[in-house]
């Protein structure tokens, strides 16, 4: 039987222009967090476990799949027996939006409920692409996209609002001059590690006004969205170069190298050599 340590390792990690496809053993919580991207965690085996979505408490089953769109916060709490064995998809909007026909302009919130009934087609899907990445058959791009492509077309059929094409753009959140200002200033210097009282400095407002004004505006809190700059850095870093782990660690401002491994576990739910060991970077230009 594997240990506690062994089954929080990845069987695989599928990365490219579609965002990150990753099969994992985990048991470890993960803690609250936000991203840009779209996404979709489906239980292939083991037990059962809990995310805090937002407010709401869900479970992940055999039956029930979660989806979530952009900067929805959410945290992964630990599993009270074995391990769970989960399909993770992270997709970069303007992928997901070609795939599903949508215009740039339409709104972000796709998904109209977080916790929904896997289908028999999704759940085809969801084992095809399972079998295919832990088949290690990514490593030649031996058709994994196309399925991958089946099932985010199988998910917005079946799960998308369907009243989204009725919608209008106008609907989504409208940020503030200063927010846009802030955002900037955070992506360019995802190294900076800034605090958030300096973020607001920048800006100028005060820390409590612009904690208030940027969750009005994007939904989540500043440090989540720093996080994520932080995090997409570290990953786009330890995919693209085989630089040492203590540099990587160095030019996201952790004083130490453990700092970097503690707050890279806590996101992903496997350290960043992990990670780096069992990733795959398809060529979108390879299809069979």
């Amino acid at each position: 039987m594997a240990t506690a340590m062994e089954a929080d390792k990845p069987v695989w990690i599928l990365q490219g222009e579609f965002g990150r496809a990753t099969v994992n053993f985990i048991s470890r919580p993960l803690v609250a967090h936000a991203h840009s991207q779209y996404q979709f965690l489906f239980k292939l085996g083991g037990s059962d476990c809990r995310f805090r979505v937002g407010a709401e408490e869900l479970m992940l089953t055999d039956d029930r799949a979660i989806c979530l769109n952009p900067w929805i916060e959410h945290a992964k709490g630990a599993n009270d027996d074995t391990p769970s064995l989960i399909l993770s998809l992270v997709i970069e909007p303007p992928w997901l939006r070609t795939r599903l026909g949508l215009a740039d302009g339409s709104p972000a919130d796709i998904f109209a409920h977080r916790l929904v009934v896997v289908t028999p087609e999704v759940r085809h899907h969801v084992d095809r692409l399972s079998a295919a990445i832990t088949n290690h058959l990514v490593a030649q791009d031996a058709g994994c996209l196309p399925i991958l492509e089946d099932l985010i077309v199988a998910l917005g059929r079946d799960f998308a609002d369907p009243a989204l094409t009725t919608r209008i753009a106008l609907t989504t959140r409208q940020v503030d001059f200063r927010i846009r200002k802030a955002l900037d200033f955070i992506k360019r210097a995802p190294t900076a590690n800034p605090t958030v009282a300096e973020v607001a400095a920048e800006v100028g407002l005060s820390r409590s006004r612009f904690f208030e004004q940027f969750r009005q505006c994007m939904g989540i809190s500043p440090q989540h969205y720093i996080d994520w700059v932080r995090m997409s850095h570290a990953i786009r870093l330890l995919a693209a170069s085989d630089r040492p782990l203590a540099d990587i660690a160095y030019e996201l401002g952790f004083e130490e190298h453990s700092h970097f491994t503690r707050f890279f576990a806590q996101h992903m739910g496997v350290p960043p050599s992990e990670f780096r060991r069992h990733s795959v970077m398809l060529d979108p230009e390879r299809r069979d």
